[in-house]
């Protein structure tokens, strides 16, 4: 079976976030766009919720509060965001419980072994539960159980728990296995917060900017949109700060004061 050209649809999506009481954020509005077998797309915005609301519903773990998201293929989970692991639990069987969902057949045994590997827990350590591990090898783990099964998308949300420069056996084994998943395959990523991983991973980006989808091309075009953008955004609250200082003291009230202060 060939993987369809279109791997993931999106129909006139959108999506909205409470922000407090009676408020809500605008995460993106009526959008559209489609991803195509083997793209490899940053999602870039100003405020990080936008690119990651719309990845967690690109993956399917959220649904858009109108329009569709459509897949064509299998979509992993975020990769680097939270996991439900039990910390009560070893290693193994939190590892084990994801495999018996995500492993294809006849291959649990080989993606447990590998999820070990990565996270770099000797026999003992991988039985013993989580809660008892190293800060460090509880975020491998994380990370080893997000890139252990084979997906048509590969979903990557922000990875904080990952330099994914870092010269450590375990940042080498999983940035290698990281660039094995995505050969030949698809890889949507949000891009805010992690801009030099993003361009170093994606040949293509898209801007969201108020939740409108400004651009869609160059990653380089798309980080220096948002960034203008940000610039634009932190000048007019200066200026509506600057304005309301105004109004409540007076600008002719400030200049007196000024003139009687003695240093």
């Amino acid at each position: 079976m060939t993987t369809p050209a279109t791997v993931i649809e999106v129909r006139r999506a959108s999506k909205r976030l409470p922000a407090g009481v009676n408020e809500v954020k605008k995460a993106f509005t009526d959008l559209s766009l489609s991803v195509n077998h083997g793209h490899r797309l940053g999602l870039f915005s100003v405020n990080s919720y936008e690119a990651q609301t719309l990845l967690e519903c690109l993956a399917g773990v959220e649904k858009p509060d109108k329009g569709e998201v459509l897949h064509h293929g299998s979509v992993s989970w975020p990769v680097g965001t939270n996991q439900a692991f039990h910390g009560m639990l070893s290693g193994y069987a939190n590892a084990r419980f994801a495999a018996e969902v995500y492993s294809q057949p006849g291959r649990i045994q080989a993606d447990l072994q590998l999820i070990q590997e990565l996270t770099g827990a000797d026999d003992a350590t991988f039985h013993e539960p989580i809660g008892a591990w190293p800060s460090q090898m509880k975020k491998a783990l994380e990370l080893a159980v997000s890139l252990a099964f084979q997906f048509d998308v590969l979903a990557v949300g922000k990875m904080n728990s990952w330099v994914y420069k870092d010269i450590d056996p375990c940042g080498v084994r999983i940035r290698r296995l990281l660039e094995q998943r995505i050969e030949g395959r698809t890889l949507v990523m949000a891009a805010s917060g992690q801009n030099k991983f993003a361009l170093d991973f994606c040949d293509e980006g898209i801007a969201i900017v108020a939740g409108e989808l400004l651009y869609r091309g160059d990653p380089e075009v798309c980080l220096e949109l948002v960034k203008d953008e940000n610039r634009r955004l932190k000048y007019h609250r200066r200026e509506e700060s600057q304005a309301e200082i105004e109004r409540l003291f007076g600008q002719g009230t400030l200049d007196d004061d000024s003139s009687d202060c003695q240093f």
